[in-house]
């Protein structure tokens, strides 16, 4: 019996542990773009996608490992980020403080839903000379980290 114990206990943990290894070699949450708003260098729309199964919950966000002057999540009902996308009066956006919401899993994203529900995510970041930015998150009640070195002139 007790080895019955032994082989359970130890197979639930080689288990936890191979997914933990494939959640952090395959994080759920991405950078799909970014650019820069219109007329303003110092503010960055970050486009942000959850690949995973489940639900991701912002939690901080660094420009070069400091906190940025403001920083919002902002989700459109309709069109996705572009340089172009007009922010300011769309009644497609909303802002929101960054763990304010949760992210989506893009896969259950209903596309049919245009105009009515969340349809892509971004996080407006102001602060100067933007190089890189850390982004840290919770899925499935784990935290995690996204860095990204930002390309000037994008």
């Amino acid at each position: 019996m007790k080895k019955l114990l032994f082989i359970f206990v130890l197979s639930v943990l080689v288990v936890g542990a191979v997914f933990m290894i494939y959640l952090k070699s395959n994080p759920p949450l991405v950078i799909q773009s970014y650019t820069s708003k219109q007329d303003n260098e110092a503010v960055k729309i970050i486009a942000l996608e959850n690949k995973g199964l489940r639900e991701i919950k912002l939690k901080q966000l660094l420009v070069n490992d400091k906190l940025p002057d403001s920083v919002e999540l902002v989700i459109s009902k309709s069109e996705p980020f572009e340089v172009e996308t007009k922010l300011e009066g769309n009644s497609q956006m909303s802002f929101h403080k960054l763990s304010q919401r949760i992210i989506l899993p893009s896969r259950y994203i209903d596309q049919q839903a245009i105009g009515k529900q969340p349809q892509h995510y971004a996080v407006q970041v102001q602060a100067s000379d933007i190089k890189k930015v850390t982004i840290h998150y919770e899925y499935l009640k784990i935290p995690f980290t996204l860095t990204a070195e930002l390309q000037a002139g994008k």
